[in-house]
């Protein structure tokens, strides 16, 4: 079996962070633009920016995808559509998007233009990568919680480009299914939205009243795994991070290019202690997880006593001296003037380093240290001076407008000269091909001929450039004759005419206007169970004639539905999908899919994610369409009847027609707390799947009164829901 060598992808907050992706080996890089992008406090670029980042990178063969990847309002859908196109007519290699309503759009307006449906889709399983294919997608992102079997799973039905993080922050929420930012922000921190405030990386305590740091996991480092990796097929390796720094991008970009390139030169990698050690100094979260590639990690995953960058451990205090700013230490690993470092006491004390004195041994005396620290407290290295010093080396005097480049493409070179007619030169790259004549012909040698080594000599000298020459191809009549300078013109505008074509250039046509389109949802009153006893002790006479109606609708768990076969009085019993159903659910509907299809074909089936929609729709199965589909805008919501789906209820980021215990965060790590208490004592429940291989995070509060529901029932175009844990 021949194995593919997969594209090394990684992040570019700004110019810099994407000079040092591209010096230090990168095939791809992703970055965000002013607009509609899933990290827009990061430093991001400009549209001019975009455009130069573009050329830079397509010079040096490196490939720019452009995130568009939050959910849009229908206002905002035309202003991204045109900035999609601004971004096609660039050069862009691929877009990342997560709405639903814009992937149709592009569809129909820029059908050229390649879409990566980002990891915000929460797309788990081989129906869902059919499904994204189906819209139009041709590569999928991957949710992080995948195994390594899994993933191999997807990747041999070769449907499309499949892409997956290997190192860098984790989410705890299944990515595009968390609502924990939006609510604690007010509804103006969403991270579908671009603006997530991470609340996974606070403090929370259980019902036993211990604080911890519980929804917190450490980052993903999979540099052991590359080899499994890419024997898996992948054919995206991305590394997470566009809220770090240009020397971070540097050395985590570096080292992963070192053994994917190792593998492929030997067959296998061999990760030296010096690279580990580089790559948790520069920022890791109490060490390393390998994710969910062996299955769930349980205690390993989470970050422990810190949720930051935690450093490496050197040592130990020994003792303040007195009346100052030093204390002794004894060290277990060098430390230099201007390291940054962190004592872990009951609090934290750290700065950098301004004083070093050698006290004999492994002590040390160091300062200026500022807080309470004690005899016993450790001490970690929290930033490398000279490391960041070596890693800025990389790309500093590289980028757009610098002279110095480690990343340059081989060239070929053929020069033909014969006395008498212009010398031409043929530069070729792999891909292009630029052909060159001289202003003037040869002449016959009168006292040296031009010779085979001064030529070569002339035609390799592309210092400055992004280039560097393989081969030199000699064709040179005997006795011909031209002066040195014709060749460096000829080489100089050879080069200048290459980094030009290389430069990709487009046009299309955009509307000045989209049809507004409207789109309708059933309206009536539903319930929404996530235990199947709530379904069974719940008073659905009461609930109506208190609400003054006469039917409404419940939705239950797929496995309750069909092992218990629910039926009520006025009561309209709809089966659903969990929007994450990998696992245990899964395995289900695979083992009794033409079962489940003839038992829900009378009343239908809810969905909340990509997976299984065609499954039942194909076998005449009513869909509809459930809030982890993130319908946001009207677009969303036409696309998806397009494809039979009957939408029920919009995104959870409309939350103003659902009332109780919404889920927050959808888990595939299973917390071992009952309730989670925040910092300003709100209290949040721990909720499982049926199957129990799901948690859930649901806020705990009072279901609304029905004189409120009555009102809300009347006022509303769509589906009013009340859910109940």
């Amino acid at each position: 079996m021949i194995i593919e060598k997969p594209e090394l992808l990684a992040p570019a907050g700004g110019m810099e962070q994407l000079t040092a992706a591209v010096e230090n080996g990168a095939d791809a890089v992703y970055l965000g633009g002013p607009l509609f992008n899933a990290r827009i406090n990061a430093q991001n670029f400009t549209e001019e920016e975009i455009k130069q980042a573009i050329d830079y990178a397509h010079i040096r063969d490196v490939k720019v995808y452009v995130t568009l990847n939050i959910l849009l309002t229908d206002q905002e859908l035309l202003p991204a559509l045109q900035y999609a196109a601004r971004l096609y007519n660039m050069g862009v290699d691929g877009l990342i998007v997560q709405d639903l309503g814009l992937i149709d759009l592009l569809r129909e307006h820029l059908p050229q233009l390649p879409l990566h449906l980002s990891t915000q889709g929460s797309i788990y399983n081989l129906s869902g990568v059919r499904k994204a294919k189906s819209l139009g997608v041709s590569r999928v992102v991957l949710a992080r919680e995948l195994s390594l079997s899994e993933i191999r799973r997807i990747t041999e039905a070769s449907i499309c480009d499949i892409e997956v993080f290997v190192h860098g922050a984790l989410c705890m929420c299944y990515s595009g299914q968390c609502q924990m930012s939006r609510m604690l922000g007010g509804g103006e921190r969403s991270g579908n939205r671009g603006l997530c405030a991470q609340p996974c990386r606070l403090p929370y305590r259980n019902e036993k009243g211990k604080v911890s740091y519980a929804l917190s996991p450490k980052d993903l480092c999979t540099i052991d795994r590359l080899g499994e990796l890419i024997e898996a097929g992948i054919k995206s390796l991305k590394i997470e991070g566009r809220m770090k720094s240009a020397e971070y991008v540097a050395a985590v970009t570096g080292i992963y290019r070192k053994y994917l390139d190792q593998y492929f030169q030997q067959g296998y990698t061999d990760v030296s202690q010096e690279d580990r050690r580089i790559l948790m100094q520069i920022f890791n979260r109490g060490g390393f997880t390998g994710g969910y590639l062996d299955g769930r990690p349980q205690k390993r995953f989470l970050s422990g006593r810190l949720p930051k960058h935690q450093g490496i451990y050197i040592g130990q205090v020994i003792r303040r001296v007195s009346k100052n700013r030093l204390i002794d230490v004894r060290l277990d690993e060098l430390l230099e003037m201007g390291d940054g470092i962190e004592i872990r006491s009951d609090s934290l004390t750290g700065n950098v380093v301004t004083y070093l004195e050698h006290r004999g041994g492994s002590i040390w005396r160091i300062g200026d240290i500022k807080g309470s620290v004690k005899e016993g407290d450790q001490i970690y290295k929290i930033t490398d001076l000279e490391l960041m010093k070596q890693m800025r080396k990389t790309f500093e005097e590289g980028g757009p407008g610098g002279s110095k480049h480690r990343k340059t493409v081989p060239v070929s070179m053929k020069l033909e000269a014969a006395a008498g007619k212009r010398p031409k030169l043929t530069i070729q790259d792999g891909t292009q091909e630029i052909m060159i004549l001289a202003d003037a012909p040869a002449e016959k040698a009168q006292h040296r001929p031009l010779s085979a080594e001064a030529a070569e000599k002339q035609l390799r000298k592309t210092g400055g450039t992004p280039f560097h020459v393989e081969r030199v191809d000699l064709q040179l009549e005997e006795g011909c004759s031209m002066p040195l300078s014709v060749l460096n013109h000829l080489r100089r505008k050879g080069l200048n005419a290459l980094q030009e074509k290389k430069q990709v250039r487009r046009h299309a046509e955009i509307p000045e206007r989209i049809p507004q389109m409207s789109a309708s949802m059933e309206n009536r009153m539903a319930f929404y169970f996530y235990d199947w006893r709530k379904f069974e002790e719940w008073d659905f006479q009461s609930a109506l004639n208190a609400l003054e109606i006469e039917t409404a609708r419940a939705y239950v768990p797929l496995r309750y539905f069909m092992d218990a076969d629910p039926r009520r009085s006025s009561i309209e019993v709809v089966p659903y999908i969990l929007n994450i159903s990998k696992g245990l659910l899964d395995k289900y509907i695979e083992q009794h899919l033409d079962e489940i299809a003839d038992r829900v074909k009378s009343c239908g089936i809810a969905a909340g994610n990509l997976g299984w929609i065609d499954e039942f729709t194909q076998r005449g199965v009513t869909v509809y369409g459930d809030y982890g589909l993130n319908i946001y805008n009207n677009r969303a919501t036409l696309a998806l009847q397009k494809e039979k789906v009957v939408p029920i209820c919009r995104s959870h980021e409309l939350h103003e027609r659902a009332f109780g215990p919404i889920p927050l965060m959808i888990m595939e790590h299973l917390p071992e707390a009952k309730t989670l208490k925040d910092r300003k004592n709100q209290l949040y429940k721990i909720v499982y799947n049926p199957e129990g291989d799901k948690a859930m995070l649901v806020p705990h509060h009072r279901q609304p009164d029905w004189e409120t529901l009555k009102i809300l029932l009347k006022n509303t175009w769509q589906e009013a829901r009340i859910y109940i844990p």
